[in-house]
């Protein structure tokens, strides 16, 4: 299986590295587009106009964005932190470095589709966002992106993990995409949950890299690594209170024209 994540607003910036070389980033097809996405940030500047096209607040420091080519590189899968992020080092520290490692891609509306060993610098863009002369990120990445990733991952099942915006720059059409939901439930009713469906998420990562699942291929065996990485996980909430796994629901597969699916796996936590 491929497992797909998206990024994190929070990063944690390295004081020193390698500077920024798209052309030495993995999936060399990209590296024009992801040279024209660099390029169009950096002209943005760092001002109150850019804090408004990239819709954060005036305090936000974007001079980050203004330095890519020379700010100092770190591995995404450092760079990037976060809840998600966090959960895979916590329930399975030395992830990142196992094989399964390469199962993995991290989407990114500076850089399209990267590995967890892409060296890249501190920055501030989301999928989501506008840049002028490109327009809507997610648009405007879905054609490179479809043409690239689906060479590798044609035919496989990808267990998606992304969000929104990071999820309609490459529906993946030819692949067996299935989206990764967390419900909880409480007295009898339940609830999607955002904030800690991040942490699910990452938990459950961590556990495909550190049991090997990731090496599931077919149905049955991918539904068996998910289901045991999810029944041996634990995650205490804010209130200190303890949640678990009690269901792991499989929607149908629905056919694309593309010759993949789309299914939703849900986990149930009480």
């Amino acid at each position: 299986m491929l497992i797909w994540l998206p990024p994190s607003e929070g990063k944690n910036a390295p004081a020193q590295g390698p500077s920024l070389d798209v052309n030495a980033l993995s999936r060399a097809g990209l590296a024009t587009s992801r040279r024209t996405v660099c390029d169009t940030l950096t002209a943005l500047g760092d001002g109150p106009e850019a804090a408004a096209v990239l819709k954060v607040g005036a305090r936000i420091d974007l001079s980050v964005n203004t330095a890519l080519d020379c700010a100092p590189c770190a591995p995404a899968s450092s760079l990037f932190t976060g809840v998600l992020y966090e959960a895979i080092e916590e329930c399975a520290p030395g992830a990142w470095a196992s094989d399964g490692a390469a199962h993995i891609s991290i989407f990114s509306g500076l850089f399209g589709a990267l590995s967890p060993t892409d060296y890249i610098p501190d920055h501030r863009l989301a999928m989501g966002v506008s840049l002028p002369g490109l327009g809507v990120l997610s648009t405007w990445w879905a054609p490179h992106l479809d043409e690239v990733l689906s060479t590798e991952a044609s035919g496989r099942i990808i267990i998606d993990g992304r969000s929104g915006p990071y999820r309609a720059a490459c529906k993946a059409p030819w692949a067996r995409v299935w989206e990764l939901r967390v419900e909880r439930e409480a007295n009898g009713k339940r609830s999607v949950i955002s904030h800690d469906a991040k942490r699910w998420r990452g938990a459950i990562t961590g556990l495909l890299l550190s049991s090997d699942g990731y090496q599931a291929e077919e149905t049955a065996a991918a539904e068996k690594a998910l289901e045991e990485a999810a029944y041996s996980l634990s995650l205490g909430d804010a209130k200190g209170h303890e949640h678990r796994v009690t269901g792991v629901e499989y929607g149908p597969e629905k056919a694309t024209k593309k010759g993949g699916a789309t299914r939703t796996v849900t986990l149930v936590t009480h």
